[in-house]
């Protein structure tokens, strides 16, 4: 197999093509961003904040009680009078009577089109405020069904067995009895598992298996051999390939949708992690490329009010190869004609495990580690940044990378450990030294950690400080709609080690406030490639702003979920004010 970057300069791709002409618009970008805007203090403000709380995030100047902007950037960062100083007739002032004002937030892990193309009116919400039994859930279908068509999907999500009465999923029997004439698919709330029907097993092909038979990988079966219409993994693609596609048309009002909800949320950039052709059997549906396009088709008309990353999913969740990496990569080419601070697509997503053997092509786990070190360097080849779905096969993931660093030399890869719950100390400092980060989601482990829950890896289960102690990148998320866009959670969680069940696990490893903070903003900017112009209260950067009802620094952090986003700024204009 010949690696892209062997061949000829003649043979430049497309996609390099794309990729350096974004690099250089980028490039160009960022020369003009930081005298010219700071020039532009001698100028009158467009927006002045004063008499604040300022969390910068700056480390050239950590505290300031006033910010200005003018034209969507900052043009003044400090002391009150010389903000007041550059307002104008027309300027709007804002008192912040002592609230706290910080970067826009940047939510590192946050699939949009996902979260709200599984809410009404798209798909039942059958999440915890919703359902609380199967029965809630099979009236949630029989209603449903009682308003389409017969022989139309019905399609749900949210779902956990843990919220749940049963302390289970529903199966095949639960739906058959409320819908056994249109065909039905719930996912649950990790996006891992699908329930259905009979109507759609049929559909899907899913069907008895005698005591010799080869099973589906990922199907649930009775003992009897019977489907019981659980599918889990990859095998959530054998049903979701079936469903109806969004149109694009309505994917981009669905985005625009999730994005003014995420302003409420004070969150000014995110990551879509995963849309590709692997992903069209992911998500219900909306992870395909459909998705990605609706994103560019909304970034070149001016109407994506959001700085949107994206990862290029070339494979599914579980059998995915090198040989179809390739292929994949091979044939995309990155969306042109699009603003990068806007929209980009700049990394590949590959997945590693959920916590259990490795979910890629191979018999023996031997084998698949094999295969995903030839996935990564495939992709690093390409160019890309690498962002690896993973739980207890961090040491893999990470010799992966530095294979392949090592193979095709790139001074700053930036690639990402997501999820990562299991990371051994020893490993801290050679991700540190390769500059390999680390995306846990703090209130995912908030509903799982007990104060005695350390798992296998010992110390090495959710080693939050000691990876910021170790200088690894840390960065913050929500995964959303597998966790509600409420960053607040999760700095709680980062700061109290508090899980849901109200134990603290490893207190040894709660972050202060500022780093915290820091995983939700600058750090952010980092995983984007753009901390020079985003991230942090700094002159010269773009206006992207949270306002919070309330003061950071002197709030309990067992409380700081309670205080509200009052104000969200994009771009230099507010999008949203409670």
């Amino acid at each position: 197999m010949s690696a892209p970057d062997q061949r000829p300069a003649s043979a430049l791709s497309r996609r390099d093509a794309g990729r350096l002409l974004g690099a250089a618009a980028t490039a160009s970008l960022f020369a003009g961003a930081g005298p010219a805007a700071a020039a532009s203090a001698s100028g009158k403000a467009d927006l002045v904040f004063h008499n604040g709380d300022v969390i910068t995030m700056d480390p050239k100047r950590p505290k300031a009680s006033a910010v200005a902007i003018r034209a969507g950037k900052i043009v003044y960062v400090g002391g009150d009078a010389g903000a007041r100083a550059l307002a104008r007739a027309g300027t709007k002032v804002v008192d912040l009577r002592g609230r706290s004002l910080l970067p826009g937030i940047n939510d590192t892990h946050l699939h949009a089109a996902v979260y709200r193309l599984n809410l009404p009116p798209y798909a039942l919400d059958l999440g915890a405020a919703t359902v609380t039994s199967i029965a809630d859930i099979t009236a949630a279908v029989a209603a449903e069904a009682g308003r389409t068509p017969a022989g139309q999907w019905v399609r749900g999500a949210g779902w956990s067995p843990g919220q749940l009465a049963e302390q289970r999923g529903p199966n095949r029997d639960d739906l058959d009895q409320v819908s056994p004439n249109h065909p039905v698919f719930l996912q649950d709330s990790g996006y891992h598992v699908s329930a259905v029907n009979s109507r759609a097993l049929a559909l899907a092909n899913i069907v008895d298996v005698g005591p010799n038979d080869p099973k589906k990988p990922g199907v649930d079966y009775d003992p009897n051999g019977r489907p019981t219409g659980i599918l889990r993994y990859g095998a959530q693609a054998l049903v979701q390939l079936l469903l109806p596609p969004w149109p694009r048309e309505q994917r981009k009002q669905a985005i625009q949708d999730a994005v003014a909800r995420l302003h409420a949320q004070g969150i000014t950039s995110f990551t879509d992690p995963g849309l590709g052709p692997g992903g069209d059997g992911l998500g219900g549906g909306t992870q395909g490329m459909e998705t990605l396009e609706a994103y560019a088709d909304l970034a070149r008309a001016g109407d994506l009010h959001a700085r949107v990353s994206a990862l290029f999913l070339p494979c599914s969740q579980s059998g995915g190869s090198a040989a179809a990496v390739e292929e994949a990569l091979r044939a995309f080419t990155p969306p042109a004609g699009v603003d990068t601070r806007r929209f980009a697509v700049r990394g590949v997503k590959l997945f590693s495990d959920s916590g259990g053997d490795l979910l890629v092509a191979g018999d023996t786990n031997e084998e698949r580690a094999a295969e995903l070190t030839e996935m990564v360097r495939v992709a690093h080849a390409a160019g890309y940044q690498l962002g690896v779905h993973c739980y207890r096969w961090v040491p893999t993931v990470v010799d992966a990378f530095i294979a392949a660093l090592r193979r095709h030399p790139r001074a700053d890869a930036r690639h990402i450990l997501m999820h990562g719950a299991f990371v051994p100390a020893s490993l801290l400092p050679t991700m540190a030294q390769h500059h390999i980060g680390l995306g846990p989601q703090a209130q995912s482990w908030a509903n799982v950690i007990h104060g005695t829950a350390q798992g296998p890896a010992g110390d090495g289960f959710l080693p939050w400080r000691s990876a910021v102690d170790a200088g690894v990148p840390f960065l913050g998320s929500s995964d959303t709609p597998v966790n509600d866009p409420n960053w607040r959670a999760g700095v709680r969680a980062l700061m109290t080690r508090r899980g849901a069940c109200g134990e603290v696990h490893g207190p040894e490893q709660r972050l202060t406030l500022e780093q915290a903070l820091t995983s939700y903003t600058s750090a952010g900017a980092w995983q984007d490639f753009a901390e020079t112009w985003k991230g942090s209260v700094s002159v010269g950067k773009v206006a992207d702003l949270c306002v919070l009802g309330g003061n950071l620094r002197t709030t309990p952090p067992e409380d700081i979920t309670a205080v509200p986003v009052a104000m969200t700024v994009f771009d230099g204009r507010i999008v949203h004010e409670a």
